[in-house]
This record gives structure tokens, sequence and C-alpha cells, in this order.
């Protein structure tokens, strides 16, 4: 099974066992009741957050059954996880990071453009980061329709336009 970081556990606070996190994702995956996996010496343990609050830029979590410091303190640094079977299905025409990276990118000749080796998250848009076969990096913006044509299941097609590459 596959899991992915969600979160950092920062800190205690306070002796009831809150812990002080920091999110890794812009899905909502801190409330009550939600089960997650802290990545503790290389195992994934199941947790359930039991009582959840905003606190200053993260959250205090606390996890059920574990409500005393020292029972949560070994945690320190550790990051929270989710399942890929927890993760949400997302509308047509969204994807997971983790989805488009390692796909081969053609355009819409069917050319080679290079791989996908990572996501830019910009003000403007989210882009991918296309490396060819000589090394060189550009970023192609992940709009669909416009550079995005089509995601498969082992490639993804752009429309490529004059100075894209």
């Amino acid at each position: 099974m596959k899991y992915f970081k969600c979160g950092k556990i920062l800190k205690m606070h306070g002796i009831k066992g809150d812990m002080k996190v920091s999110p890794m994702t812009d899905f909502d995956r801190f409330f009550n009741g939600n089960k997650l996996y802290v990545l503790h010496n290389g195992e994934y343990i199941e947790v359930t957050l039991e009582n959840v609050r905003e606190f200053k830029d993260g959250y205090l979590l606390q996890f059920k059954g574990l409500e005393d410091i020292n029972l949560v303190e070994k945690f320190h640094s550790d990051f929270l996880c989710v399942s890929e079977l927890d993760r949400d299905i997302l509308p047509e025409g969204e994807y997971y990071f983790d989805e488009l990276i390692g796909k081969d990118i053609y355009n819409q000749n069917g050319e080679l453009k290079g791989n996908c080796i990572d996501i830019e998250e910009l003000p403007s848009a989210n882009y991918l980061v296309c490396k060819n076969s000589d090394g060189k990096k550009n970023l192609i913006p992940f709009i669909m329709n416009e550079f995005i044509k089509e995601v498969k299941e082992d490639r993804i097609i752009i429309n490529e336009i004059e100075g894209l590459f």
C-alpha cells in the first residue's frame, strides 16, 4: 500500500497529548474521526483524530486513546500520512501530483517532448516540470484544454505552442 504525507508533527502542546501539526496538503485531512497514519521509525501506525483545533498557522491534534503527552512524545518530528485507499476521488480533469509525475509528455503530433519530473505550484497556475532527453527543463502550464490536451494512463498529451520548448 502507498502512503502520502499530509502533515508534520512539530511539537507537543500541553500534557494531554496535543500535538502542533503543520499541514502539507491542500485537502482537508484534519477533522475529528478521520483516520491517518503516523510514519514512525519506518512503520505506519494507524491513528484516529479525536480532537482537532486550528492553531496559528497549523493545527492542534489529539489522537483517540493517546490523550497523554507520555504516549505521543515519541511522534515528535514524525509525518502524518493518508493511505492511497483513503484519498478522495477527484473530479474528472483533476489529478494528484503523483499521478502526473513520471509520465512521458507528448505533443499533439505524437512527438515525445520529455518526462514530467515534478510539479511547480506558482500563483498563476500549477506547472509540469518537463525534462527532455538533453536534460533541459521546461515548464508547461497545467491548464486543461489550453496547454493540456489529455492525461492518459501512460502519458500526458499537450498542445504545444511556439516558444514552449
